[in-house]
């Protein structure tokens, strides 16, 4: 009993003890030490945050507008056969540039060529009666009703003639407007039947670009206005002619469409290809602009921070013309302005800022 009391009292003891050593180990924290009542806390007020600048000035300033359109053949058609038979002859390589006119396949037709030379000894012969029984007419050695039957006669034969040379000409197919064939689909002794595909014909030259803008851009675009297109395939732009505009928006993508017309001459833009057409809607001369991201909206307002004797000072301003990286200042500014570029996130009004480039 006696051994427990002496072993209970040891353990007090050691608790005392360490408690006493921590007190004083750490009697700066909870206390506070008057060195660190002293220091002074830091804050938005004594930083100094390392930005860039520009100074406001007059320049030239565009607005644009970005579309996405489509690159089509000025003429486009899928050549397909007429009528049904065997073919007996192809009259064009392929990719070869053809004219108006010119015969690109022969389908079998003898039995047509047969037929047609049969109808012209025929109508030779009721001409020929025709003839003959007009002079009886003439001296009323016939009726009239026999002149006339040999008339009807005549005119039916020459009618089957003409129905005759259609269907020769459904068998000799040909290039309906200048251009380039494509890949042809058939090759001699293939048996075609009406609508079946044998090769493509596009004209290349000139080009069309298709598109649809905004109907809210609709005025600024008319009949006649240049506009300027760039393809995957090829570098550099090009410029194109708005030669039709829809009368009617679309009421599903509320977008008017056009199409211009782009030369090319040296078959650089390719058909079907997808075009970045950029238009030019307004422009000023001297429009006194800043770099977009510089522009912090606010409660329905803009605002800028200008670097005014090392401090940021926050100035609302009024905005005009946009382009993808820059806005017109019509109100707020004026030429030589300091205006801060970078570190919007971190700015706070009357903060110190240092400069460390102004362009």
């Amino acid at each position: 009993m006696k051994s427990n009391k002496n072993t209970i009292r040891l353990i007090s003891i050691s608790l005392a003890a360490l408690l006493l050593v921590l007190f004083l180990i750490y009697k700066d924290d909870i206390f506070g030490s008057k060195d660190s009542a002293q220091k002074p806390s830091s804050g938005y007020a004594n930083a100094v945050l390392p930005v860039k600048a520009t100074i406001m000035k007059a320049a030239p300033l565009t607005d644009k507008l970005i579309a996405a359109g489509t690159v089509m053949a000025d003429e486009q058609v899928s050549i397909a056969a007429e009528t049904s038979g065997r073919v007996v002859s192809i009259s064009f390589e392929e990719g070869a540039m053809v004219k108006k006119g010119d015969l690109l396949v022969t389908i079998n037709n003898s039995d047509l060529m047969a037929q047609i030379a049969r109808n012209s000894y025929q109508v030779q012969l009721a001409e020929e009666r025709e003839q003959r029984q007009r002079s009886l007419l003439q001296k009323q050695g016939i009726s009239q009703q026999t002149y006339d039957q040999a008339l009807t006669e005549l005119s039916t034969l020459k009618a089957e003639g003409a129905l005759l040379q259609a269907q020769l000409d459904k068998t000799m197919i040909t290039a309906p407007f200048n251009g380039q064939l494509g890949l042809r689909k058939i090759s001699e002794g293939s048996y075609v039947s009406p609508g079946m595909d044998i090769v493509s014909l596009a004209n290349t030259q000139p080009v069309k670009i298709e598109f649809s803008v905004p109907e809210r851009y609709a005025p600024f675009i008319t009949k006649g206005s240049t506009i300027s297109f760039s393809v995957e395939n090829r570098p550099g732009t090009f410029d194109a002619n708005v030669y039709a505009i829809e009368p009617v928006v679309d009421q599903r993508t509320r977008s008017l469409p056009m199409r211009a017309r782009y030369a090319n001459t040296d078959n650089l833009v390719i058909p079907g290809s997808f075009a970045r057409i950029e238009i030019d809607l307004k422009s000023k001369e001297d429009a006194l602009q800043l770099l977009s991201e510089a522009i912090i909206p606010e409660m329905g307002t803009n605002k800028v921070y200008a670097y005014r004797n090392g401090k940021a000072v926050p100035v609302i301003v009024e905005t005009g013309l946009r382009t993808v990286s820059r806005i017109e200042i019509t109100n707020g500014l004026f030429p030589g302005d300091t205006i801060i570029t970078t570190g919007m996130l971190q700015l706070r009004p009357g903060m110190n800022v240092s400069l460390t480039e102004i362009d």
